[in-house]
């Protein structure tokens, strides 16, 4: 699908934002943080996980998230984490409120405002594609001029 010059470079933008969000994410729980503190602040709120589901939404979102920044499988990778994201609303952050904030006893309340404006994003690039410089582009020109 062709997009106007301004529309694809917008979701160039947007892919590259969102895809940087997420792999940030990825690398600081595979790296930085380590599951067990997912797992621990989990717990705070009653929610607990198989260690390897951990993994696997932490790898998605590295791996994803890189994925995106270089627009490759752009739109299947971002129903995946918009799906992550969805989930992780209904299961973890819909009890916590809309708005993210502190709040007594708790380092952080985990509200879904944030989620929603990823989901929102993500299903952006599900419709519309991943916009200019990306390798999908790049792997779609050729069938494109391909004659009939």
């Amino acid at each position: 699908m062709r997009f106007g010059r301004n529309a694809g470079t917008g979701l160039l933008v947007l892919r590259v934002g969102i895809g940087s969000v997420f792999f940030a994410h990825g690398w600081t729980k595979l790296f930085g943080m380590h599951i067990s503190f997912v797992q621990g602040m989990l717990a705070m709120v009653d929610w607990v996980l198989p260690e390897w589901l951990l993994w696997m939404v932490a790898v998605l979102e590295l791996v994803g998230g890189f994925a995106l920044v270089i627009g490759m499988f752009v739109r299947p990778l971002a129903l995946l984490l918009a799906i992550e994201m969805v989930v992780a609303v209904l299961l973890f952050h819909l009890r916590q409120g809309f708005f993210i904030s502190s709040v007594p006893n708790a380092p952080l309340a985990y509200g879904f405002e944030y989620h929603i404006t990823l989901i929102a994003s993500l299903v952006c690039l599900v419709l519309a594609g991943p916009g200019l410089w990306s390798l999908d582009e790049r792997r779609a020109a050729p069938l494109a001029k391909a004659p009939d």
